[in-house]
């Protein structure tokens, strides 16, 4: 955790004492069907491949650090995860039947706290899995950006950029999440004032390749109307956009490609592509139908 000693100074500070391993509690080994997933853990994807790899390591060498867990209390007996489920997943896959664990008292807030914590400092969170968990701090803890800034060691622009990503459109939020758009990108997308300007940069970004530099000077001329000129005269940007989400629709409808092109104001051609013969029928079979 070297370079990271603010994230500790900050957990500490949030639950007195816990910003260290030693209050946690003695170590014990609980069977693995006793320990539940937290429903408030902030990781949501996890890498098969290096999951595999874990769990061949462990096979071999064991889980070295404990699982951090507390008591389940809807099950006395059981107990749920706080940190650590990386390791609990590739236990399960190495076939172990206990683990190391150390047993602490939390409640929810502290749990998610801990849990935040520890994935911040092995950098283990995607961009958007950060935002929604300080989101879940903002708005289920009420701690506004600077309280959480000072407690998890990060400046508060850093925490409200974050926070921004959230109001990207759901499919920009999930290419965020896969590393396909990154959060510079994102930044760029979020400074337009609509959806429609806000896929224009979002494609281009994708299909050309365009790095956050060059995202942003043409964010700048979207926000000034200057993107009609990439467009054929004919075709407005928003226009453009519109017609694209319709030909994915009738293209998802008919199962084929479709181009719609248009001839003038309201009016157009559609255009619908098939390979061979029995492609041909099928459509029409769709086409005829009432």
């Amino acid at each position: 955790m070297t370079g990271r000693k603010a994230l500790g100074r900050g957990l500490d500070a949030l639950i007195p004492g816990q910003g260290r391993a030693e209050p946690a509690g003695d170590m014990v080994y609980v069977e693995l069907d006793r320990i539940k997933a937290s429903p408030g853990q902030p990781r949501k994807n996890f890498n098969d491949q290096a999951l595999m790899e874990l769990a061949e390591s462990i096979k071999t060498e064991g889980v070295l650090q404990p699982l951090l867990v507390r008591k389940d209390d809807s099950s006395p007996d059981n107990f749920q995860l706080i940190a650590g489920e990386r390791r609990f997943r590739a236990a399960k896959l190495a076939g172990l039947k206990k683990v190391p664990v150390l047993v602490k008292k939390a409640d929810d807030r502290e749990a998610l706290v801990q849990s935040l914590i520890e994935n911040l400092q092995r950098q283990d969170l995607n961009p958007m899995e950060e935002a929604h968990a300080f989101s879940d701090m903002v708005h289920k803890f009420k701690l506004s950006q600077e309280e959480l800034a000072q407690k998890t060691g990060k400046d508060r622009s850093t925490i409200a950029n974050s926070l921004r990503l959230l109001k990207l459109p759901v499919e920009m939020q999930e290419a965020v999440a896969l590393g396909k758009l990154t959060p510079g990108h994102a930044r760029a997308i979020l400074a337009l004032d609509s959806q429609a300007k806000m896929r224009i940069l979002f494609r281009k970004i994708l299909n050309q390749g365009l790095n956050v530099r060059q995202a942003e000077a043409l964010s700048k001329k979207l926000a000034a109307g200057e993107e009609k000129k990439s467009f054929r005269p004919r075709t407005s940007a928003e226009n453009r956009i519109y017609l694209e989400e319709l030909e994915r629709k009738l293209g998802k409808a008919l199962s084929a490609r479709v181009k719609l092109v248009e001839s003038g104001r309201n009016r157009g051609i559609i255009k619908i592509f098939y390979m061979n013969l029995e492609e041909l029928e099928k459509l029409i079979g769709l086409l005829g139908k009432k």
